[in-house]
């Protein structure tokens, strides 16, 4: 959704999950015990392990990437953690589905079991969501068009006031950075996998054609990915689609 959003509009979206294995070295590297305990273990001992013994707080990180982003464009930014938004009052929304709905997602998503950390930190997270002031949007019964309508209701002023990416080369930056940001995320995954010979599985990429109202995505292996994110003119193109 915070995808279809950034690319409607012009923002630079920064996602927090594309930036778990990067954080993780940041935070070992800075002594963070949690961090350095779940680096430490394999899939499936993170898998099975308790929030409190390899959780850590990313606020800090997620903030310092921000600040040194370019101040143009808007940021969209998908998945902080409640203390991450605290100051940024007016400018936040969660989504939110039901527990039950949350659980049957996770199931769908984990035919193999859900990671048991994974329900325990239903409450942690929500419960602070929902005190910490954004704007509430519960998404059970909603599609992905009708949430990004509501969202963008909610940051009707923000997006008008702006600044908004406006040309081809503009969009096509951002279209590029959110590529070359699965990617790093795909590489750095890769490279805390305890067994050699593993490779990710393909992802989904932004055609960069950058048309305002493409939503295509082009699923390529990553190591296809990370050579076409690397050239110019742009290789990551839907079909059909044209520079």
């Amino acid at each position: 959704m915070t995808r279809r959003l950034a690319r409607r509009h012009g923002l630079r979206w920064y996602n927090c999950d594309a930036q778990t294995w990067q954080h993780l070295d940041r935070a070992v590297a800075g002594g963070v015990r949690n961090a350095q305990r779940f680096a430490a273990l394999t899939p499936e001992q993170r898998r099975l392990a308790r929030p409190e013994e390899i959780e850590y707080d990313r606020g800090p990180l997620i903030v310092e990437d921000l600040c040194a982003l370019p101040d143009f464009p808007i940021i969209v930014v998908d998945g902080p953690p409640p203390a991450a938004t605290a100051a940024v009052a007016g400018q936040a929304v969660w989504l939110l589905p039901s527990p039950s709905v949350q659980r049957a997602r996770l199931e769908q998503r984990h035919p193999d079991g859900v990671p048991p950390r994974y329900l325990r930190q239903w409450g942690p997270v929500t419960e602070p969501a929902a005190a910490s002031g954004p704007a509430i949007l519960r998404v059970d019964n909603l599609s992905v068009a009708q949430i990004v309508a509501r969202v963008e209701r909610v940051f009707a002023r923000r997006l008008t006031d702006g600044p908004v990416a406006t040309t081809v080369a503009q969009r096509r930056e951002l279209l590029r950075y959110t590529n070359q940001s699965i990617v790093s995320q795909c590489l750095g995954w890769l490279a805390h996998q305890p067994k050699a010979g593993i490779r990710p599985a393909a992802q989904l990429f932004d055609c960069e054609c950058a048309r305002p109202d493409c939503t295509a995505l082009v699923e390529l292996p990553v190591e296809t990915a990370r050579s076409a994110t690397a050239t110019e003119p742009p290789a990551v193109l839907a079909a059909g689609h044209h520079l």
